[in-house]
């Protein structure tokens, strides 16, 4: 995603902690190397940060094409619930980045799924297919 800061020349990274997309409200906060780091601005880093005195850097969408989204899906354990959350992904024609499953705690299971939406609209469909996979009780970005 291309985010544009309000400073000419900055160089701009989506902050990990709650991957932005658009049309996410977003706010910016400078880090090492003069790089703008961009966050949803319901963000827990971003009190964090103004709590701290931090200046906040504006920030706003520019032309976009792909984006990465991170999802947590929470659901109740069951055999063959990895291979059916990854074909409801697939399906949506999103491209799993990276996946994680958590063991199973008192039959609950959490996934975690770093993806490549070709298009943000898209997001509300994967998150609706996902919490259609049978046991999936919750899908939520974190």
């Amino acid at each position: 995603a291309v985010v544009v800061a309000d400073q000419p020349e900055a160089n701009v990274r989506l902050a990990g902690c709650c991957t932005p997309v658009p049309p996410d409200e977003v706010t910016g906060f400078a880090v090492r190397g003069g790089v703008v780091t961009v966050h949803r601005v319901e963000c827990a880093a971003v009190t964090r940060m103004k709590g701290l005195g931090r200046a906040e850097i504006a920030v706003h969408w520019g032309d976009t094409t792909e984006f990465r989204v991170t999802l947590v899906a929470e659901s109740f354990q069951r055999p063959h619930l990895l291979a059916d959350l990854t074909e409801a992904i697939a399906l949506e024609g999103v491209a799993i980045v990276s996946a994680t499953v958590e063991p199973p705690t008192q039959q609950r299971v959490r996934h975690t799924y770093t993806v490549q939406l070709p298009d943000a609209a898209l997001l509300p469909n994967l998150m609706r297919a996902m919490r259609d996979v049978a046991g999936v009780y919750d899908v939520a970005r974190p």
